[in-house]
């Protein structure tokens, strides 16, 4: 599906896939949006979760300027990842700021490696992030890829008697779940810095505060069990329900080209990165992520 819509020279919007992946052109990041053309791309955004724009070679700073078009930022918890220059910036990178490859046994490194797991962005904090803008520096020739998963669709396509058995659900989330989820990183005594952030409790069934629909809150490397419920039955019903929200009638795989910039909303989507040969092959993305607007709720 193709459609178009003025906003200075026309907009072109094209589904990828479809429930999640839309591709937008004809705008250009490194210019300042007006309220016109921000209302028009916030209501593209609210109907299409995971949008992508190609070829954007945009800086950091034209990036920051961007994502502040729809909140304040968040600075990330892991300070060797944070921007040197930018701390809004999260260096999604297994390539240092000198230009060098992180070792794979590098801590810096093995937390970074976390991102193959399924997450959505800060469910570890008491406000999770509204949403996260990334943007392709540098790509992988093979592998590296991301794949995305429409939580709206996951949950609409539960039976009946799922959906009531999880209703009213609480799942515990912490920032020292994703590092445990490493049994490198958690060997170690020095395993990072990274501001301290107290385990939440947040809702396995969320819902949106613009749109009013419900979806699946599910971050499978920050999860730590279901308020209430035995570890092994509750992590059984997590891991069932991970299952389903990723099938692949509900996900998107985006192929990376430099500078592509990828804009979701972290309250109705989950993402993770594919597997690539990280030693050897250079990959580096920044992250800018929008503070929530609320706390989740039903």
């Amino acid at each position: 599906m193709t459609l178009m819509a003025d906003m200075g020279a026309k907009l072109a919007i094209t589904r990828r896939h479809p429930l999640i992946g839309t591709e937008v052109r004809g705008i250009d990041l490194t210019k300042p949006l007006d309220r016109d053309g921000l209302d028009r791309l916030n209501s593209i955004w609210m109907e299409h979760p995971m949008l992508v724009f190609p070829n954007q070679k945009i800086t950091d700073e034209q990036q920051i300027v961007f994502a502040r078009n729809f909140g304040e930022l968040e600075v990330h918890p892991s300070v060797a990842h944070r921007s040197s220059k930018n701390p809004e910036v999260y260096r999604v990178s297994n390539v240092d700021e000198q230009g060098n490859i992180l070792p794979s046994e590098s801590k810096e490194w093995q937390y970074l490696e976390l991102t193959w797991l399924w997450h959505t962005d800060s469910s570890f904090r008491e406000i999770p992030s509204m949403g996260s803008i990334l943007h392709g520096i540098e790509v992988p020739k093979d592998g590296g890829d991301t794949l995305f998963a429409n939580m709206y669709a996951a949950y609409e396509a539960l039976s009946d008697g799922t959906k009531a058995e999880i209703e009213g659900l609480t799942v515990r989330h912490s920032h020292d779940a994703v590092i445990a989820r490493s049994a490198k990183l958690s060997a170690r005594q020095d395993k990072g810095t990274y501001t301290e952030l107290p385990p939440v409790e947040q809702p396995l069934v969320r819902r949106h505060p613009v749109t009013g629909r419900r979806s699946l809150f599910l971050s499978p490397h920050t999860m730590d069990g279901i308020v209430g419920m035995p570890n092994d039955k509750g992590f059984a019903l997590l891991d069932d329900l991970t299952k389903h929200a990723t099938h692949e009638r509900f996900v998107y795989r985006h192929s990376w080209h430099q500078d592509d910039v990828i804009m979701w909303d972290n309250r109705c989507t989950m993402h993770a990165v594919m597997p690539y040969d990280s030693a050897n092959q250079r990959r580096i993305m920044h992250r800018t992520t929008i503070v929530g607007d609320e706390r989740p709720s039903l």
